[in-house]
């Protein structure tokens, strides 16, 4: 969640095709639960954060296994032909082909690296705590997004809604006031006026009606759905919020437990593991290795001693041959840094730097995140006080068009008035419909940032 202002992303390209499902999600009535839940399972943005994740647990898996030693193994296999020498006499003979092999395993292990893998191991958890917070962050911004579209889906249908009570009470009205002309109680422009505003309001029904499609497709593509003009949501009631309070919990908490204020939390503490891992070099590194050989050759045959003192050259096996020509190796590398150019020292102080700016990215997050929480709560309050006045203002525009509308159909004022009484009413509809909206979504803000669920007195 990259702060509290909601960015709803829209793709302008939609496949032309729809399978079942998607025509089968399309027709079901949706709740807010059932888009949010759909959305954190589909999102694309979601999955490609997942990847991170995973990717982090390699590097995890990796820094672990780094203690274990390695190990290797080979063999060989060649045919010389030609002049090939002898290795029991150490004579070459002319015009043979020799056939030889040989097989070695070997292991190594570093026993004292610096303290660098304990560093990197250190760094690779934080790595993979930056990874879950990110995570989680994309899916608050994800829940946040749908449940802006969402309500403004409702706020929509309820200005439609509005705006089609409007055009029909223009058109009954339009129909009483022709009565009203022909009758010689009113002039003629009234009429004309009536009708110029009937038009009027005819054409914000169109307007809303597209604003309603807008709004469904908005949504349907933050859950990756692609058929979107049968989607269909269920009603909230979100006209009730006498009673509501806010849930007491303090700046602090609310800022410590953000995603982004952990994820900036886990970077700092992999920028100061890379400059323990630059500082690591200083040190002296000690390796341990050990390995076994062996070896055939076919122009190699074994000398047999004789009764008499002298010597036989017999065949040599090859098994025989491996058995006898094995070989082993035990060795102890002990390797201290003197010089290296610099390159320890520059690394070292680009390590400082990179810590230092983590720890500005903290404490420059931290007062972000305070004021975004500020700002959201200033906001809140804001919007139900001016929810709370708008329902009073709507209350009056209700009674004072209630009684234009008596008053011109007794001749007793003229069509300015009413008209602008049929005007007020009209605004403070949508005035409400809005505050509503705005009320609804800077209370749902707060509840995620503070991962708690609003309560009731």
């Amino acid at each position: 969640m990259k702060g509290i202002k909601l960015t709803i992303i829209v793709q302008i390209a939609l496949p032309l095709t729809l399978n079942a499902t998607d025509i089968e999600l399309s027709r079901k009535i949706w709740s807010l639960e059932e888009c949010i839940g759909y959305a954190l399972e589909h999102n694309i943005e979601i999955k490609r954060q997942e990847l991170g994740v995973s990717n982090s647990e390699i590097g995890l898996s990796e820094s672990r296994w780094d203690y274990a030693p390695s190990m290797s193994a080979g063999s060989s296999y060649s045919i010389s032909s030609g002049r090939v020498l002898d290795q029991t006499t150490y004579e070459f003979i002319e015009n043979n082909v020799v056939g030889s092999s040989s097989a070695s395993v070997s292991g190594s292990m570093q026993v004292f690296s610096g303290m660098r893998r304990h560093y990197a191991l250190k760094k690779a958890k934080a790595s993979m705590k930056a990874s879950l917070a990110d995570l989680e962050s994309v899916r608050q911004d994800i829940e946040m997004n749908v449940t802006a579209a969402y309500l403004q889906i409702l706020c929509d249908q309820e200005n439609l809604a509005s705006a089609r009570e409007m055009a029909s009470m223009l058109e009954s009205q339009k129909e009483k006031i022709q009565t009203m002309v022909e009758m010689g109680r009113v002039t003629e422009a009234d009429l004309l006026q009536i009708r110029s505003q009937h038009y009027a309001a005819l054409n914000d029904v169109v307007a809303a009606e597209g604003q309603c499609r807008l709004s469904r497709m908005e949504l349907c593509q933050l859950l990756e759905i692609q058929d979107w003009e049968d989607f269909a949501i269920e009603p909230m009631n979100v006209n009730d919020y006498d009673g509501m309070r806010l849930f007491p919990i303090t700046d602090s908490l609310a800022v410590e437990s953000r995603p982004e204020y952990r994820s900036a939390e886990a970077g700092m503490e992999v920028a100061r593991r890379n400059l323990q891992i630059a500082r690591s070099s200083y040190y002296p590194t000690l390796s341990l290795s050990a390995g076994y050989g062996t070896s055939y050759s076919g122009a190699r045959q074994k000398a047999v001693q004789n009764s008499d003192g002298t010597y036989r050259y017999e065949a040599y096996p090859f098994v025989r041959q491996y058995l006898d020509n094995g070989s082993s190796y035990l060795s102890l590398s002990l390797n201290i840094p003197i010089f290296s150019g610099m390159s320890t020292k520059n690394s070292v102080r680009r390590a400082r730097n990179a810590s230092l700016d983590a720890q500005y990215a903290l404490k420059t997050v931290r007062k972000q995140l305070s004021r975004e929480y500020e700002q959201a709560l200033i906001e809140y309050q804001t919007s139900c006080r001016q929810y709370e006045t708008a329902k009073e203002q709507l209350a009056y525009a209700e009674e004072a068009a209630r009684m234009m509308t008596e008053k011109y159909n007794l001749g007793k004022t003229d069509f300015t008035s009413w008209n602008t009484a049929m005007t007020e009413l009209a605004k403070a509809k949508y005035a409400l419909n809005n505050h509503k909206l705005t009320t609804t979504i800077s209370h749902r803000i707060l509840s995620i940032i503070n991962n708690a669920i609003p309560f009731r007195e």
